[in-house]
Formats: structure tokens, sequence, C-alpha cells
């Protein structure tokens, strides 16, 4: 296998035959991120490429399943009182787009389904705790830095201009928006979400995301009947 090595300003670059791999020395630790072969495929047929960041393995993109893993369907909820005042398990888009939006940004489930007991996540994988959220997160530096590491760089799709964004992890973070508990799914290019399966209380549940301007990336509890982002990792 052909091996083409890069040192640039204290990151080394591997490319593997069809696979990279970033190591940088960051304050005297080296991060190891490398983008897989590997891929998963949900229920619905959606393939997802994979990226290994120290020692977890993540999915690279959004999860974008109308079906959970045993086939049950996944109720789509645009109407806002319906999306307020359910406690199963459902999804939304943005503008309802299953077009456009979903195919950048994947769906915004809400906590149930999340949690629900047919599995959102394909087989092999899961919804990450709090804790395996964390992990990842103080492997790239801690809250006040690792959001620039996993930030798609992708000014276009932010709204607004220094974005501070690197995506030195792979993991590609893109701003999907959300939805609360009240009103329609929107603020695409504003922010971008991921659930943890971890509750807070009987309302809330712990999740995680990057702000639109800011190196940092937040941790705190929303509400259930939000809708965020979901990305999956493996067993």
């Amino acid at each position: 296998m052909k091996k083409i090595t890069f040192l640039i300003i204290g990151i080394t670059i591997l490319i593997l035959g069809s696979s990279f791999i970033l190591i940088k020395q960051d304050n005297s630790k080296t991060i190891f991120c490398k983008i897989l072969d590997e891929t998963v495929k949900d229920y619905d047929g959606n393939i997802y490429r994979t990226v290994k960041i120290g020692r977890q393995i993540w999915m690279l993109e959004n999860l974008k399943a109308t079906h959970y893993r045993n086939g049950i369907s996944i109720p789509n909820m645009y109407d806002n009182s319906d999306w307020e005042h359910s406690r199963n398990g459902a999804y939304c888009m943005v503008n309802n787009d299953s077009i456009n939006y979903k195919t950048t940004y994947g769906l915004l489930y809400n906590f149930y389904a999340v949690v629900n007991k047919n599995n959102l996540s394909p087989k092999g994988w899961h919804i990450p705790t709090e804790e395996e959220c964390m992990e990842l997160i103080n492997y790239l530096g801690g809250e006040s830095v690792a959001g620039e590491k996993i930030k798609a760089n992708l000014p276009e799709l932010w709204n607004v201009k220094n974005i501070e964004a690197t995506n030195e992890s792979g993991f590609s973070g893109l701003p999907a928006g959300g939805r609360g508990r009240l009103g329609e799914a929107g603020e695409v290019g504003n922010y971008a979400t991921w659930w943890s399966t971890t509750s807070y209380d009987s309302l809330y549940a712990w999740h995680w995301g990057l702000y639109p301007n800011k190196k940092g990336i937040r941790s705190n509890p929303g509400h259930k009947a939000s809708g965020f982002s979901v990305r999956c990792i493996k067993d």
C-alpha cells in the first residue's frame, strides 16, 4: 500500500490508500484522527462514512433514518401542536424539506426517539451517553477549544463570517439548526446540536453543540421535546 506523509506546522498527515490520518501535536498531546474505509448502513439504506477519533469511532454524518433498527416507522411531525405534545419518538426537518435539508444535514429527532426501545441507531452502533460525548470533547482539548476541531470548515453553510473552524478531528459538524418544544424547526446556519442518551431529569436531557463563531463547545440540558441532530458511535 502506498504511503504518503506530510508534515505541516506540527501536523502529520498520512494517506494510506483511501484512508486519511491526522496526527496533531497539540500542547505536547498527540491527537489521533483517521477517516476510515468502514461505512455503516441504516434500515433505510442510507450509508454513513466513519471516523476514528482517539479510541472512539463516530459516524461522520448526521443520522437520516426514518425507521428504527427493526423497521418500525418513525413519525414525521411537522405540525407544531403534535410536536409539542408528543411523548413518542418523532423526527422533523426544517421546512419539511426531505431533499436539500435532509441530504445535507440529516434529520432532527426528539429525545423520545433517541431512547426508544426499538433502537434509532444501526446495529453495532448506539447514540452516545453524555460521558462519551465528554470523552470526545476532552480528548480534543476541552470545551474551550474542541468546537473548532469538530466543526466543518465550510463558511458558506454558516451565517457568520468568522466561523472558527478547523475540523482537525474529521468529525465535520454542520449547522443543522434545531427545533424547540414550541414552534417550527429552523436556525439553519446558526448552530449545531446533538443529543446524548443521558437524562438530566424527567423533562430535560443532556445535549452538546457548536457556537457559530467560537472555538468552544457547549454541553447542557435541553427539553426532551426539542429536535436535535444525532450522531452515532460504534459499540
